[in-house]
């Protein structure tokens, strides 16, 4: 009954029923009321379901116990005659009692665990700088020297890790934290596994040369190393029950299957909508935004953000990169990236401001288990609905602007650009619609479709539904299908992103649920800081991130999902009609519709 109950096969309400047939099929007996059958013991009241088996369990080990007293003892049972118990209790004491938790469980097994994943934490932040160094400042010619230096790294983590794997069903000895600890430890494999130093390189290369060829043969060794992972063989053990009781969640919770967003809200909902703003042939002006801004001034402006936003410039920092990541070495050890185009500065304040948001999720961190796989992110969508809800919701905001436009006309008191701009006209150019080839340039509204189109093109390439030479003319034709725009060159199609060269080919549908986690989680906080905007246009951000902090940032991977953190903390199901209705009403206000 309790086994059927937790899988979902029948209700509370069936148990009563359930109880009395089986009664009747075992024992050949009527219940005749509830208190002599299904409400009879208190352990499922006091949440105890597991507890049952353990009797059966319990009489295993006494007859293989006692059998082996009986061994040990030859004239036990004389000693029973004459009612002698001392000999049996001091066997029993030396051979089971005073062993407590030495074997296979409890507080050895924890401190064990704990150690062997901060070591591995360790190594990984090792990898984190090595592969920062690599994108940051790391000289060319040394491209070969370290992908040599990193394998070993990693080869190493992945060998201790197979080795001191763990199998046994610990939930009776375990905390939550510590059970976690365990389901996540095996997520290692797959990363360690699609880590790649070369093919972020040849990414490089290739798109100075515009030539998704010249990548192709390095993103199809992705997709082998990919296809071979643990990831897709692990069948049984705690992996496996861990996906199992994730989808019985979000089952259970309402929670909406990955095609249903995408295809069903996104396509259905949003390809209409740019149409009809697109059809009204009218744009708000954003001429002041645009003109040569010295790239000097740009850093310097960008660089008081962070700060704005409490991040801890002690323990991180802000550099230069080609592509926008966040290194987190450890909390002490956050680095982010930003990038600047000198004819638009509004890509150097969007870029910073979403890689900060990443910033401080690293360090607001659950402490108390630093450096074990539960204080980590609990997935990259919810990581990067924190980029996203800095970037959306806070810097796309008037309240933000209220405080912001006085800052960006004195670090640019030299154009004439911003003079006479209101933080209304700002407002509306910065939320412009405005279809573009790139990603990262995208508008809020038009940045679903360059998920959707990333999302489709990596499930058939995992799924095996198309070869990697087929990507550039389908990421054509699906650019054109979605945003009605064609695209010139792979450079600004699809050699734009740096994803696919390091193995990550699962990470793009994370922008549209991270999204989908921004618009909610925010929607929770304004409704528990009622006076959140009046803090915004004083440039007050810190009462957001002691929110997110203790609501997001420090529950680290304890829950299943981040839909299941979403649904404890905003008591909603994950929705991707909520986000849709979000964007179709604030651009249906912007565009008068």
């Amino acid at each position: 009954i309790e086994k059927a109950l937790i899988e979902g096969d029948i209700q509370v309400a069936d148990v009563p029923a359930v109880w009395n047939a089986k009664m009747k099929e075992y024992f050949g007996l009527e219940v005749p009321e509830h208190s002599a059958g299904c409400l009879q013991d208190i352990h499922w009241s006091s949440a105890a379901i597991g507890y049952f088996p353990t009797y059966t369990l319990g009489s295993i080990y006494a007859v293989q116990i006692f059998d082996a007293a009986k061994e040990a003892i030859p004239g036990l049972e004389e000693h029973l005659k004459k009612g002698e118990f001392h000999v049996l209790k001091e066997w029993l004491n030396k051979n089971v009692h005073e062993q407590g938790s030495l074997r296979e469980s409890g507080d050895e097994l924890v401190l064990a665990l704990t150690a062997l994943l901060k070591d591995a934490a360790h190594i990984y932040g090792i990898s984190d700088l090595l592969k920062w160094d690599q994108l940051v400042t790391m000289p060319k010619k040394a491209e070969d020297a370290r992908s040599n230096q990193t394998s070993p790294v990693l080869g190493a983590l992945l060998e201790e890790l197979e080795r001191r794997r763990l199998t046994e069903d610990l939930s009776f000895v375990l905390n939550p934290y510590e059970l976690a600890n365990i389901r996540l430890a095996h997520k290692a494999y797959r990363s360690l596994l699609n880590a790649s130093a070369k093919p972020s390189g040849a990414w490089v290369e290739a798109r100075k040369e515009s030539s998704f060829f010249k990548f192709a043969p390095f993103l199809e060794g992705q997709v082998r190393l990919i296809h071979q992972s643990v990831f897709y063989k692990i069948k049984g053990g705690i992996y496996e029950e861990a996906r199992k009781i994730n989808k019985k969640a979000r089952a259970s919770l309402g929670l909406p299957d990955e095609d249903e967003c995408y295809k069903g809200y996104y396509q259905k909902g949003l390809i209409p909508f740019i149409a009809k703003i697109a059809a009204e042939n009218f744009q708000h002006e954003n001429a002041f935004i645009k003109g040569d801004f010295d790239i000097k001034k740009q850093t310097e402006f960008s660089h008081k953000f962070p700060t704005q936003m409490e991040f801890d410039m002690d323990a991180g920092r802000l550099d230069e990169s080609t592509h926008l990541f966040c290194s987190n070495a450890h909390l002490t050890d956050v680095r982010l990236t930003t990038r600047y185009a000198l004819g638009n500065f509004q890509e150097g304040i969007t870029s910073t401001i979403h890689d900060t948001g990443h910033a401080l999720y690293e360090q607001g961190r659950n402490k108390e288990y630093l450096n074990t796989p539960v204080s980590q992110l609990l997935s990259i969508v919810l990581h990067g609905s924190q980029s996203l809800l800095r970037e959306r919701m806070v810097l796309l905001s008037k309240p933000f602007w209220t405080y912001t436009l006085p800052l960006l006309k004195n670090q640019f008191a030299d154009h004439d650009n911003f003079r006479a701009v209101t933080v209304d006209q700002f407002y509306l150019a910065f939320n412009r619609v405005e279809p573009t080839l790139i990603r990262l340039e995208a508008d809020e509204l038009t940045y679903p479709m360059h998920i959707i189109l990333r999302y489709e093109i990596e499930k058939a390439l995992i799924e095996g539904e198309i070869d990697v030479a087929d990507i550039p003319a389908l990421w054509n034709a699906k650019m054109k299908e979605y945003l009605g725009l064609d695209v010139t060159e792979d450079r600004l199609g699809c050699l734009q992103n740096i994803h696919w060269s390091v193995g990550i080919m699962d990470y793009f549908p994370t922008c549209t649920l991270g999204s989908i986690y921004a618009v909610q989680i925010y929607t929770q906080a304004k409704e528990e800081i009622p006076d959140l905007d009046d803090h915004l246009v004083k440039g007050d951000l810190l009462v957001l991130k002691e929110w997110l902090n203790k609501n997001v940032h420090e529950q680290g991977s304890l829950h299943e999902s981040g839909d299941i953190l979403v649904f404890h903390l905003t008591g909603k199901p994950l929705g991707g009609s909520f986000y849709v209705k979000y964007l179709i009403d604030k651009y249906t206000t912007i565009y008068n519709l």
